[in-house]
């Protein structure tokens, strides 16, 4: 009988593990693509190899498309079937799994034609339209426009991210300094043109708004300019990890531009929280609209930019100034820009070019104008407050479209609040007083006096209506009655001042000079 008891304890022992461990979950290959977002939020974020190691996989499995992990998001993008999708909606430090989607360029090709650049140096009409209170008339396909702009720096510093089909970097208005920095698929050629298209409008000698600018392709969209969000979520971790690499040295560094001339047919969650990460990280973003003539915050990635998100999203305009008729529209876009028959960079020799329209084409003109204001250090430093100036220095339109402007309004001269042109100066003049609380992000705090002078001169310029300079408002309007009253009130106020020196206290003191003194850098360019 004890023979037998120890018999059966040594088989209990030999089968135990068999018997009573934990069943090992099997991966079963294949399945839709997800897109997967590991939970930043949660107490203890796991890494993702941690999350690829519960699903049986991990970053060389054949299903593993891309890892995404910098330092304002992590996760990766995998192919895979229920049993992995029911594992990782029981994990509540994973934030997003969504499938992964289509995703195609904006623009609606035109024609091709060539050109020799280096005896052309006049302008497309956009870069007229951008820089000027005038109308802009003539034929889009001349190039007989003047460009004009503060500062010949023109982009100097600024890192552009073209995330598109890539970027034909022979072509000769790039003069070097555009360079394919990532690929989804590996191979870095444009086979499509539509990424050359938009990089030559975002900072190409002669057709280009910041001519000066490096410009970096980052392939995330095939040879038919279409593509998976995945792909595009891919751009972005790239992107974010080549932002924190470059401000660590910032040797010739004023900041990153990230540019998406591109739209999905819904909202996608994963683009969504990709953008804000990447706005938080630093990175200024701008996107299309979109040309479904439709409200962009149906789409991806449109709707992360207006009164919705962080993005600065652009819409487009014709020659006109009219919104163009394929454009979507609505509060997620912030400006519109010029986006028909807009000519710019093309493949297949370093002399051709294209015209086309789209939203796509809209987008690089105010990404031009991020990398050239960032000769701000103030506004390279803080894409809220660089979305704020882009809306602001835009020109509102007699239907209440805002078009972009780089902030020169070379009318007679005259500037906008933030930039004033100055013709012994190449440097910027800022006067930037207000610092950016989003929407989606923080509460609205109370107007102040310098955010009401930053809302007098905007709404002066536009009417030069005295009623804005009442209740204290002071503020550098465009010449003429506006500024003849200004000089009026600054009479007063020094008698008024020299009052107060008896009666205030230093500190309030102190607060009326500051005000002195930020007027008297508004006037200093007259």
């Amino acid at each position: 009988m004890e023979d037998l008891m120890k018999l059966i304890i040594f088989a209990c022992l030999l089968f135990w593990g068999k018997v009573f461990a934990a069943p090992v979950h099997q991966n079963q290959s294949g399945g839709p693509e997800h897109i997967v977002i590991i939970n930043s939020a949660h107490p203890t974020p796991p890494q993702v190899a941690e999350v690829l190691e519960r699903l049986a996989l991990d970053a060389s499995h054949s299903d593993v498309r891309h890892v995404y992990n910098n330092s304002a998001f992590s996760g990766f993008a995998a192919s895979m079937k229920s049993h992995c999708l029911n594992l990782l909606a029981n994990m509540s430090d994973v934030s997003i799994v969504e499938q992964a989607v289509a995703i195609q360029r904006t623009s609606i090709i035109k024609r091709q034609s060539s050109l020799a650049y280096d005896t052309r140096p006049n302008a497309p009409w956009g870069l007229q339209s951008i820089s000027t209170v005038s109308s802009v008339k003539g034929s889009a396909q001349a190039m007989d426009y003047t460009y004009s702009f503060a500062s010949s720096t023109l982009g100097k510093g600024a890192d552009i991210y073209i995330l598109d089909t890539g970027i034909y970097t022979e072509h000769e208005v790039f003069g070097g300094r555009a360079s394919m920095a990532w690929s989804y698929d590996g191979n870095m050629e444009d086979v499509d043109g539509h990424g050359t298209h938009v990089s030559g409008t975002a900072a190409g000698s002669v057709l280009g708004v910041a001519s000066n600018a490096k410009i970096f392709g980052i392939k995330a969209l095939d040879a038919d300019g279409g593509g998976w969000s995945s792909n595009v979520v891919a751009g972005i971790d790239f992107v974010l990890q080549a932002h924190d690499a470059r401000k660590a040295n910032r040797n010739d560094f004023a900041g990153s531009v990230l540019s998406m001339s591109l739209a999905s047919g819904s909202t996608v969650q994963a683009i969504t929280t990709a953008i804000e990460a990447a706005v938080q990280a630093g990175v200024h973003t701008v996107v299309a609209a979109g040309n479904d003539d439709k409200d962009a915050c149906e789409s991806s990635p449109s709707s992360s930019g207006g009164t919705a998100g962080p993005a600065i999203t652009v819409g487009s305009v014709g020659m006109s100034g009219k919104v163009s008729s394929f454009s979507n529209y609505g509060n997620c876009v912030d400006v519109y820009a010029p986006g028909e028959n807009v000519i710019s960079a093309w493949i297949g020799g370093p002399n051709m070019v294209n015209s086309l329209s789209g939203t796509s084409m809209a987008t690089p003109h105010v990404t031009g104008i991020v990398a050239y204001a960032m000769g701000n250090e103030t506004l390279a430093q803080n894409p809220g407050l660089m979305k704020e100036w882009v809306r602001m220095t835009a020109l509102q339109l007699e239907d209440g479209t805002l078009l972009a402007n780089n902030g020169v309004q070379a009318d007679e001269g005259e500037g906008m609040l933030g930039f004033e042109k100055i013709a012994s100066r190449s440097s910027f003049t800022a006067v930037m007083v207000k610092q950016t609380n989003p929407a989606w992000k923080m509460p609205k705090r109370a107007t102040s006096v310098l955010e009401s002078l930053m809302d007098c001169r905007r709404k002066a310029q536009l009417h030069e209506d005295m009623q804005y300079l009442r209740g204290g408002r002071l503020c550098n309007a465009r010449r003429g009655t506006v500024k003849r009253a200004l000089e009026a009130v600054d009479a007063v106020a020094t008698t008024i001042s020299r009052l107060l020196d008896r009666l205030l206290q230093p500190a309030q003191r102190t607060t009326l000079r500051d005000d002195a003194v930020l007027r008297d850098m508004i006037y200093e360019s007259r």
